[in-house]
C-alpha cells in the first residue's frame, strides 16, 4: 500500500484533523467553492498590435481554475497575452493561436489556484480593491481582419 508522503495545503489541513488536535480547514475557496464563468467574444477585425482588450471583470479573493481560447481563424503570426493593466502576460504569456474550432486550455501554473489580492480597472489603470480586469494584449502582427476568438475564464470564490 502507498501513502501520502506529502500534500497541498488543502489537503495538509484535512489530512492534519487527527488526534484530538484543533481541526483545521481549507478556506473554501480552495475546496468546496462554487465555480463561475465569464465569457466573451472578440470580433476579429485587424485589431493593430498593441491593442489592449478587456475580457473579463472578476472579483478580488477569487482563484481562477481553467482559462479556454477557441477561435475559427488562425490568428497567424499576432501573438496574444492575458494580463491586467499592470503586467499584460501575468495570466497568459504571449503565444500565437493558429488551431482552429479546438478548445484550447491556456493559462500560467502560478497564476491557477492562487488568490488574486491586488486588481486593476481596465478604463483607468488603477489599481482597485474590489475587482481584478483581465485584459488581451495583441502583439507582433495585427488581428485577422474576421473570424471569432471566444474567450471562456472558469474561477472559484466563496
Amino acid at each position: 500500500m502507498t501513502v501520502a508522503t506529502t500534500f497541498t495545503v488543502a489537503m495538509g489541513l484535512l489530512a492534519g484533523n487527527t488526534g484530538g488536535q484543533v481541526q483545521g480547514l481549507p478556506a473554501v475557496t480552495y475546496a468546496g467553492a462554487r465555480e463561475r464563468v465569464f465569457t466573451g467574444v472578440i470580433a476579429l477585425a485587424s485589431q493593430a498590435a498593441g491593442s489592449v482588450i478587456g475580457i473579463a471583470r472578476i472579483p478580488l479573493g477569487s482563484i481562477i481554475t481553467g482559462m479556454t481560447l477557441i477561435t475559427d481563424t488562425s490568428l497567424g503570426s499576432a501573438t496574444i497575452a492575458i494580463g491586467d493593466t499592470n503586467s499584460s502576460g501575468l495570466y497568459l504569456a504571449a503565444q500565437t493561436l493558429t488551431t482552429t474550432n479546438v478548445p484550447q486550455r491556456i493559462g500560467l501554473a502560478a497564476a491557477h489556484a492562487a488568490p488574486i489580492n491586488t486588481g486593476y480597472d481596465c478604463t483607468t489603470g488603477l489599481a482597485t480593491k474590489n475587482y481584478e480586469d483581465l485584459v488581451l494584449t495583441v502583439a507582433v502582427a495585427a488581428l485577422p481582419s474576421s473570424g471569432n476568438l471566444a474567450f471562456v475564464l472558469e474561477y472559484a470564490l466563496d
